[in-house]
């Protein structure tokens, strides 16, 4: 059976929902909430150790926790921050291949004519949809800067070793939503709940937009099935 006997509308959007909330979110409330239970029962007996030490004039012993706990302190806001951004790629990948999938879905009717113009994936799509489709990601009802950045802020935060992403990030996007400063006043890519509840709600809007447009596209004589 071919791709036209389905509904591409319950498939690719059920789809990328499905792992949107199901999965990339869930996985993320699991992990913080995890990881902040930890910290939490170590800052709570460390502090009880740190005040036994001074209370007992070891100020030597009580220091040196106190600089334990801070460096610790320091790796879990690295963890945290390290969760949210395998959330976004996570995310991203998952974006990407639902718009792949729409695009596959007329491949006999309004075959490509590839290799598409753009810098990154999410351009070459863009250039793609509109065209193979006459669909312009411009006019949905997301604005399509929104699944720019969660491109921006994925690479920034995948390639955080590397010069380049975060900077483009940054220049690119006038109010990040994933961007946090550090102590040391260095900015780096940190999710939210709310940052990443936020994108993934557009992403899903975005997403049922597209197939819904591709939707139109279906042969007159092709049956829909729901």
């Amino acid at each position: 059976m071919g791709w036209e006997g389905f509904n591409l509308g319950l498939m690719e959007g059920a789809d990328f929902s499905i792992k949107a909330k199901h999965l990339v979110l869930e996985v993320f409330d699991q992990a913080n909430e995890g990881l902040s239970r930890g910290f939490k029962t170590y800052s709570e007996a460390t502090n009880k150790q740190i005040s036994e030490a001074y209370k007992m004039g070891d100020v030597a012993a009580g220091d040196i926790m106190s600089q334990e706990k801070y460096w610790e302190s320091g790796l879990h806001q690295q963890r945290l921050a390290s969760i949210g951004v395998l959330a976004l790629d996570w995310l991203m990948s998952s974006l990407k291949g639902a718009l792949q999938g729409a695009s596959n879905y007329l491949n006999a009717s309004h075959p490509g004519k590839g290799p598409y113009k753009g810098d990154g994936w999410l351009a070459k799509l863009q250039g793609e949809y509109y065209e193979r489709f006459g669909i312009d990601f411009t006019r949905g009802p997301v604005d399509v800067c929104h699944i720019q950045e969660l491109v921006l802020a994925r690479n920034a935060g995948i390639h955080r070793d590397l010069e380049g992403p975060l900077e483009e990030y940054l220049a690119k996007v006038n109010r990040p939503s994933f961007i946090e400063s550090g102590e040391d006043g260095k900015e780096f890519v940190f999710v939210t709940r709310n940052a990443l509840v936020a994108i993934i709600d557009d992403a899903e809007k975005f997403v049922d937009w597209v197939v819904s447009e591709i939707e139109k596209l279906r042969p007159e004589n092709a049956p829909q099935k729901a």
